[in-house]
């Protein structure tokens, strides 16, 4: 059985584009192959990768991808998929809220921090399995296919449990379709009551030293089967918040693969990509 675990970000050293090519690159982002002027082998690194960026103000969308053989490749959503099941349960009702708690289940697992009662909320910022595990228990395997049917998330298989479908196993879903998730999500369109899909997005809320509001969320599975290990962290950023009158997002996905490509080293890496496409630069 596959393994599926959070750990925590490292920093890397920023990477510098020229100002000028930057510009060109988002004025026609068509004329120009996103490899030419965004660095992903030196963000990568021995990694192979998947980018998938998509900025949108009032006025123009500007879609970047890198890596397109992978990011069509459906893989398992890890610990990412905590965001449909957050939201699953919220409208099932087996969880109230953020503050929903439940009682650790006594295991001893490698990061401390998870053993010890969690809430929803803990939950999502910790990257708690078990906690998870419990709440899929409690929708239930019928409800739980009733939802993946209607979301239309991924292959919407999950023959592998009702607790491990999600873990490097049956489920699967590419990087396209993690986005339009995203999108819909932070639109507020998908079939949940809006209050739910709001808790949702503030418990995705993460700390960056980037402007405006990021929320984002990691996966990791380690690999089976012969295939690699793979992370990923996606999301999105409201760029400023100060500013409503001029809304200006930037949705990702960023996914990893390789020996020990885990979703903590994917988050570094989507910040370096996403540092360059603030406003102002």
């Amino acid at each position: 059985m596959a393994r599926a675990w959070e750990e925590r970000p490292a920093n890397r050293p920023g990477i510098l584009i020229p100002a000028v090519a930057l510009l060109v690159a988002l004025l026609s982002p068509a004329a120009l192959n996103a490899q030419d002027w965004l660095p992903f082998e030196e963000v990568f690194g021995e990694f192979n990768a998947c980018a998938v960026l998509l900025t949108r103000d009032r006025h123009h969308e500007d879609r970047i991808e890198y890596g397109a053989q992978q990011c069509a490749l459906p893989q398992s959503p890890c610990s990412t998929f905590k965001i449909p099941n957050a939201l699953i349960g919220l409208q099932e009702g087996v969880v109230s809220g953020p503050d929903h708690a439940k009682a650790w289940d006594g295991v001893v697992r490698d990061r401390e921090e998870t053993n010890r009662d969690q809430t929803l909320a803990s939950a999502i910022s910790l990257s708690v399995v078990w906690y998870f595990q419990s709440l899929a228990r409690d929708v239930g395997a019928p409800a739980m296919q009733a939802w993946l049917d209607r979301l239309g998330y991924g292959n919407r298989d999950i023959s592998g449990g009702i607790d491990q479908f999600w873990l490097g196993n049956s489920l699967r879903i590419d990087a396209y379709q993690q986005l339009e998730f995203l999108k819909s999500l932070s639109h507020g369109t998908l079939p949940f009551k809006p209050a739910y899909q709001s808790q949702v997005w503030q418990m995705l809320e993460q700390p960056s030293k980037l402007p405006g509001t990021l929320h984002g969320k990691t996966g990791s599975c380690r690999g089976n089967e012969g295939e690699p290990d793979h992370g990923w962290f996606i999301g999105w950023i409201d760029w400023d918040t100060k500013n409503p009158a001029k809304p200006k997002t930037t949705w990702f996905v960023v996914n990893i693969r390789g020996a020990g490509a885990w979703g903590f080293k994917a988050r570094p890496m989507a910040l370096e990509l996403l540092n360059h496409l603030k406003p102002g630069d």
